[in-house]
């Protein structure tokens, strides 16, 4: 069946009712974020977690261990620029994440420019994008 631009997880909305409020609330802001920045975003729960993936795994949302918040992780965070010095996670191979405590914490022009890297970075690889030199 193809896929249809902005269509939402059923299991990642069960995911979120799930969720603790303060938490949901930053998740479903972020969810809004991604699928604003990359329409045809795959959304999907893996490791028990949503992820998004277009030509490839882009990023997920988890939980803090302390609860009191969220992170988006990137994952293949250490290939990205990071121009805004956002990134925590420096101590992991491969991924970065940007934590997230309230929705005034989320930088929507930030977030959809970091979304849009990972993007160009996965169809990099997959032969799909070609750098204008």
């Amino acid at each position: 069946m193809p896929r249809t631009p902005n269509r939402r997880s059923r299991d990642v909305s069960d995911y979120l009712r799930r969720t603790p409020k303060q938490m949901r609330e930053l998740m479903v802001i972020l969810r809004e974020v991604i699928h604003s920045s990359i329409p045809d975003v795959t959304e999907s729960m893996k490791f028990g977690v949503p992820f998004y993936s277009m030509n490839g795994l882009l990023c997920y949302l988890n939980p803090l261990k302390t609860k009191d918040g969220i992170y988006i992780g990137f994952v293949k965070g250490y290939r990205m620029s990071d121009e805004a010095g956002v990134f925590a996670g420096q101590e992991l191979k491969q991924i970065r994440h940007i934590v997230y405590r309230k929705p005034s914490d989320i930088k929507r022009r930030l977030l959809k420019a970091y979304l849009q890297e990972a993007l160009i970075l996965n169809m990099m690889k997959a032969g799909r994008f070609e750098l204008i030199r």
